[in-house]
């Protein structure tokens, strides 16, 4: 359980917590200090948010903070007196003479149920967006038609057996999300208001309904156990892997292929793998794996991940069959991928586009020959050869010509080459990890990276000692200049197994599970600043670093037998 006292009555500490309940990649999510973000929405679905929140009074007294172009109303939070998380949010407030535990559930509807304790009367307003996760509105058409027990609007269904709507629709103007307003984007808007449910009583139970059409409810409710593992549950959508939340709710390849060891193969979870493997292969095209569905094959790294997360896959399942399965695919990334559209081959190694590795905004092109790039190349060419299947050049040759990375002077792995980037970043410690270095070379790599790149949270992206480190996050400039990405964490540990045997992956791994309790409730961000504190920022659950903190405690997956199809 996540628990928090009268703390929460800190408008700033309370901002920084954020729930997020998933179920089949729809949402109900908000910070605890009310709605934060244009995101943020207690009933979100297939792109949309519907029911952005509920306006709550308690024996006349609002029990709702919110924040508004001109100031933030607070008086919900000094009725707030604690909250917790089992998983399910439960907020508990006094007010009137009377408390009031709200609990707030999801399974691809939202109930939200109300349990009074003394005399007292309950008024809910629900405010409706019915937008797109990436817009903000202000204008409305939308009619409310009562039915019994409640109200439709549009797609969304409102009801309740013990609360009475009456009919009042207005606007509630001029809304602020703060968080929004923070990262430079629209953060404004107004919402809907259909009417209010009421109920009075003494030592009772009110509960409210919200369901949106043609969004299945979940048979299965997530388990009271383990964070992480339901942290791992909600990015698993059919087949596919969603890259983040909020607002990378889809699947993309590179980071798909990145997460699954830890999100499904440390958990052993070969059948839902094995869908996520047939989605992408079925998809592959010119030796490339889409980034993003359905037409984006800009990814240079891609089909590489695809490949080591299959090697994974055969090392801990043992299933033969499916690898056998996905020969052709193999066959036809190892033929065609060094002659694609991003990538050729040249010397043994992979060079490639500019902005076509996972460091990509424009202020990091890494156009050349990356190390991270050419680390995977070299465990597809071997992985093809365990199955009998010769590649373009034999891992023997790749592996010769990758001794160019090492960079005597700076006593680590250029980044790049072709031209030569001296820069000190993470992306060795994938070439460390998969065991390239020579052991007195890649003892010396790990000091560096431990010195320069590694922090509670993860590695920093450029050494702080790099001209043109940024300390702190503040958009694409920085996304790789400094900022620190948790994702990568695991591949320092496995190089420590090899290099350093005897350090205590828990150790490192402290913070991010002390993390769990902090800015995306249950899970782990994005990225954070590179400089202390390191504060989180980015998206508040992202599936790499749930999958990375997963596999760098339990170590890379390695045994036990394939499931059932």
């Amino acid at each position: 359980m996540i628990a928090f006292g009268p703390e929460v009555r800190d408008r700033r500490f309370a901002r920084r917590k954020e729930f997020l309940l998933v179920c089949n990649g729809a949402w109900s999510s908000s910070s605890l200090a009310g709605n934060t973000r244009k995101y943020h929405g207690l009933l979100v679905a297939g792109g949309r948010v519907l029911l952005a929140s509920l306006d709550e009074h308690l024996n006349g007294e609002p029990l709702t903070p919110a924040a508004y172009a001109g100031g933030t109303d607070e008086r919900g939070l000094a009725r707030l007196y604690g909250v917790c998380l089992d998983p399910d949010p439960v907020f508990s407030y006094a007010a009137g003479g009377a408390s009031l535990r709200k609990r707030i559930s999801f399974d691809g509807a939202l109930t939200v149920r109300y349990d009074l304790a003394g005399p007292g009367e309950v008024r809910v307003v629900p405010l409706v967006a019915d937008r797109g996760i990436h817009e903000t509105r202000t204008a409305y058409d939308l009619t409310a038609t009562p039915i019994p027990g409640g109200v439709r609007i549009g797609p969304l269904t409102l009801r309740s057996e013990e609360m009475a709507f009456t009919p009042a629709p207005c606007l509630y103007r001029d809304l602020l999300y703060e968080e929004d307003r923070e990262r430079g984007y629209a953060h404004q808007e107004h919402l809907y208001a259909p009417g209010a449910f009421t109920a009075a009583g003494e030592d009772c139970t009110f509960t409210l309904t919200a369901e949106a059409a043609g969004v299945p409810r979940s048979a299965a409710r997530p388990g009271r156990g383990d964070w992480l593992e339901q942290a791992a549950d909600s990015f698993l959508c059919g087949d596919e892997i969603l890259a983040g939340y909020h607002w990378f709710a889809e699947g993309w390849g590179r980071d798909t292929f990145v997460s699954l060891p830890g999100l499904l193969l440390s958990r052993g979870s070969y059948a839902e793998a094995r869908r996520v493997f047939a989605r992408y292969a079925g998809r592959l095209k010119g030796g490339l794996i889409p980034n993003r569905m359905p037409d984006d094959y800009a990814s240079s790294d891609a089909p590489l991940w695809f490949l080591h997360a299959l090697e994974r896959y055969r090392a801990c399942s043992r299933d033969d069959r499916f690898v056998a399965s996905m020969r052709p695919h193999i066959e036809a990334i190892l033929r065609e991928y060094p002659e694609s559209a991003v990538a050729h081959l040249d010397g043994g190694l992979i060079a490639v586009a500019p902005r076509s590795t996972w460091m990509d905004t424009p202020h990091t092109p890494r156009a050349g020959k990356p190390v991270e790039v050419n680390a995977l190349w070299i465990a597809a060419l071997k992985f093809a050869e365990s199955l009998g299947i010769e590649g373009p050049v034999p891992a023997y040759t790749a592996e010769n010509a990758f001794a160019r990375f090492w960079n005597q002077d700076r006593g680590c792995f250029f980044d790049l080459l072709d031209p030569a980037d001296p820069a000190v970043r993470p992306n060795q410690a994938i070439a460390l990890a998969l065991g390239l270095a020579p052991p007195e070379e890649g003892r010396r790599a790990l000091g560096v990276i431990r010195e320069e790149l590694l922090t509670p949270f993860g590695l920093r992206t450029l050494s702080p000692r790099e001209r043109g480190y940024a300390g702190r996050f503040a958009g694409d400039a920085t996304y790789h200049n400094g900022t620190v990405w948790p994702w990568l964490l695991p591949f320092y540990i496995d190089a420590l197994r090899i290099y350093a045997p005897g350090a205590d992956p828990a150790v490192l791994l402290a913070p991010l599970f002390a993390h769990l309790a902090d800015a995306g409730l249950g899970t782990v961000s994005e990225c954070f600043d590179g400089d202390p504190p390191h504060r989180p920022r980015g998206c508040i659950s992202q599936a790499w670093s749930v999958a990375g903190v997963l596999r760098g405690y339990r170590g890379p997956p390695s045994g036990g037998d394939a499931g059932a199809a």
